[in-house]
């Protein structure tokens, strides 16, 4: 059965129903597996049901969400496959933009403050789906500086599904943290130049590489994954 949204839809707007279904879906606000029933979906956003089908139409291309004629409509477990894949191609185009700002030495410190604070906040409260959307803020940012941020708009509309991955990666002990210390360190190595060392935490900070991490999660939440 849906859950309630956190986010009323009020204007019927398509593109809006496009977005609240798939923040609900990137975010396990809506989790895999879950039955999505147009007449239900459409009263709780309060739109007919011609919104709803595009929207979901659009997700079903995107493979976040599986239509079974006859059957139903569900959010799709998640690919780890897919998810790395998306990951790779942020680490790959990610890298070569902070390498070169690296080059540059390049002051990020007041591009970034506030979304580190922000960051810091979310850390303090433990609240994963925020920090998730801060870090975003503080990678777009970058981007922005580099005069990139169209690129970083193409990154963020391919990265739902390894969303749902980091959203249960960030629930777990101390991820939060050494989430927040990696982002600390990356700007540090910018500013010093030090492209070794930045290199060696992008790596890790991409996480596109199969990991004992993953493995964790999938016997964790073993419904949630596509095996």
């Amino acid at each position: 059965m849906m859950k309630q949204f956190k986010t009323k839809q009020r204007n019927g707007n398509k593109l809006n129903v496009y977005h609240t279904l798939r923040n609900a879906i990137q975010f396990l606000e809506l989790k895999p597996g879950t039955q999505i029933v147009e007449a239900e979906l459409g009263a709780e956003l309060g739109v007919s049901r011609t919104p709803i089908r595009e929207a979901l139409m659009r997700l079903a291309d995107e493979k976040l969400i599986e239509i079974y004629p006859q059957r139903g409509t569900y959010v799709a477990q998640i690919d780890l496959s897919l998810s790395k894949e998306m990951a790779y191609m942020r680490h790959v185009i990610e890298t070569d933009v902070f390498m070169r700002l690296c080059e540059e030495k390049a002051n990020l410190q007041e591009v970034v403050e506030d979304k580190l604070y922000m960051m810091k906040l979310a850390l303090k409260r433990e609240d994963p789906i925020e920090y998730i959307r801060q870090d975003a803020e503080f990678h777009r940012a970058i981007f922005a500086y580099a005069n990139h941020e169209m690129i970083w708009d193409v990154i963020a509309s391919t990265r739902a599904h390894y969303v749902r991955t980091l959203v249960l990666d960030m629930s777990l002990p101390l991820s939060l943290k050494k989430s927040y210390e990696s982002h600390q360190t990356i700007v540090e190595c910018i500013q010093k130049g030090d492209k070794e060392k930045l290199h060696g935490v992008l790596e890790e900070h991409h996480d596109y590489k199969a990991s004992s991490l993953d493995e964790e999660l999938m016997a964790k939440y073993p419904d949630y994954f596509k095996v």
